[in-house]
């Protein structure tokens, strides 16, 4: 009977910026692998597996660690429940660049992928996100936004013209305190809405433009509300500044939901 023939995984490309920055800041190891081998489990050894899973031993040969601890086994073997095809059957990866975001070890020593996500087909485009975010991340320079304390809204010489500032509360970076923050909403005739963060007890110029893919942007748009909490304000026209705000950061595009 002829060997199977490896089947290619979906391309991670498919992964939005979010998702790889969902798993990259979650993951403690990040590394560059090839697939060396997968074995079905049978379903009496899978509890909990989801329908339209496989759970599959998966041993993958590591080529090169993007973010890690300490030293990286030169193979990892790990369990993955991979999604079935059309036909009921898992994929065949074997010999398949891929990237895999892997937890903490388990208590045994066994290494753990940080989500069933956590295995995607390797590309330079997403190996260049995932070192990005990384880079990102570990400069400390954007906190970690958890929610909006306050704001208020101030009118301009002009009409049309106004500046709103909310006052987001942050987690911090590193453990240490992320200071004031705000979000510095201007309107001006003519002109596109502006968003900026400024950090510090001055406001000005300096404050920092949201652009999309970035960390900025993704820790905006994933973790604080669409609209503005009641708590934070009470004026319709600074409610609707905060609606428009979000809106020009735009959305958070995750598409994955494990």
């Amino acid at each position: 009977m002829a060997a199977a023939r490896p089947q290619p995984l979906p391309p991670a490309s498919g992964l939005a910026w979010a998702d790889v920055a969902d798993l990259s800041l979650a993951a403690p190891t990040i590394v560059r692998a090839t697939i060396g081998s997968t074995t079905r489990l049978a379903a009496k050894d899978a509890p909990g597996l989801a329908p339209g899973r496989a759970r599959l031993l998966v041993t993958a040969n590591v080529d090169a660690a993007l973010v890690a601890p300490g030293a990286v086994p030169a193979v990892l073997s790990f369990l993955w429940d991979a999604p079935l095809d059309t036909k009921g059957k898992p994929p065949r990866p074997r010999g398949v660049p891929v990237l895999i975001w892997a937890a903490a070890p388990a208590a045994d020593g066994a290494a753990r992928l940080v989500s069933r996500a956590g295995l995607q087909p390797w590309d330079a485009a997403t190996e260049a996100r995932v070192r990005t975010i990384i880079a990102a991340s570990r400069s400390g320079e954007v906190p970690e936004f958890t929610g909006v304390a306050n704001g208020f809204r101030e009118i301009g010489n002009l009409p049309g013209e106004s500046e709103s500032q909310f006052f987001l509360t942050t987690a911090g970076t590193g453990g240490r305190s992320a200071g004031t923050v705000a979000m510095v909403v201007t309107r001006r005739p003519g002109e596109r809405l502006r968003v900026a963060i400024a950090r510090g007890d001055v406001i000005d110029d300096a404050a920092t433009a949201v652009r999309p893919e970035t960390l900025l942007q993704y820790r905006l748009a994933c973790f604080l509300p669409r609209q503005l909490p009641a708590g934070a304000g009470n004026d319709a026209a600074l409610a609707a500044d905060w609606q428009a705000a979000m809106a020009a950061i735009g959305p958070c595009g995750r598409t994955l939901r494990d």
